[in-house]
């Protein structure tokens, strides 16, 4: 092959694999302000169950694969925490709740919410700001339009604010005490999709 039609061929692949990355970072950037639009009554509802369920009995929950039936469960016991794997449809599941006191229907509630929309992981976080107590409740979401050949599977953290949270004219949420800190999660910067409610696309789904 000619020298020349060997460069132009080498410059058409650079091309077409900048094009793609380009595009995948485009759907990435995108993906949680439009799936927050679509399903906002969805994610605001199974955020409010979590709540209202934790405060009765904390606890986490994580769907381990793309089938989303295989779970781990985090019973917290005061100071001690527990850690199951379960089918979401084995009896056992059932069991251990009824025995370590949780509703096991209210529950079994809120797991079929996060299934439907592809929630892996949902917890809940206290902190403190301005010497003030808070919480958050951080779910993540799993999602096709996430993934790409070049960059692999990533996933979208979003973060539930009790209050309205400051960010600069680019749209990253910033420390309240010190305006200059962007905020970040597990070294991901956090994005705002409201005021209210942030989000941050990474590799891992927690």
């Amino acid at each position: 092959m000619e020298p020349r039609k060997t460069e132009i061929k080498r410059f058409a692949i650079a091309f077409v694999c900048l094009v793609a990355l380009l595009n995948a970072c485009g759907i990435q950037k995108n993906f949680p302000e439009k799936f927050y639009a679509q399903n906002e009554t969805k994610l605001e509802q199974i955020k409010d169950d979590f709540k209202r369920l934790y405060k009765e009995h904390p606890f986490s929950v994580l769907f381990e694969e793309k089938t989303f039936t295989g779970l781990s469960f985090e019973f917290n016991e005061d100071t001690i925490r527990y850690i199951y794997h379960f089918n979401i449809n084995d009896p056992r599941f059932t069991d251990s709740l009824v025995a370590h006191r949780y509703n096991p229907v209210a529950i079994k509630q809120l797991l079929h919410k996060m299934q439907a929309i592809q929630c892996t992981w949902i917890t809940h976080l206290d902190y403190y700001e301005n010497l003030q107590p808070r919480s958050l409740v951080q779910m993540t979401v799993r999602n096709k339009a996430l993934n790409n050949k070049i960059k692999g599977e990533s996933y979208c953290t979003l973060v539930f604010f009790e209050i309205a949270q400051p960010f600069n004219n680019k749209g990253v949420f910033l420390d309240r005490s010190d305006k200059k800190r962007r905020r970040q999660i597990n070294g991901h910067v956090l994005r705002k999709v409201n005021n209210y409610v942030g989000y941050a696309i990474t590799p891992y789904f927690r």
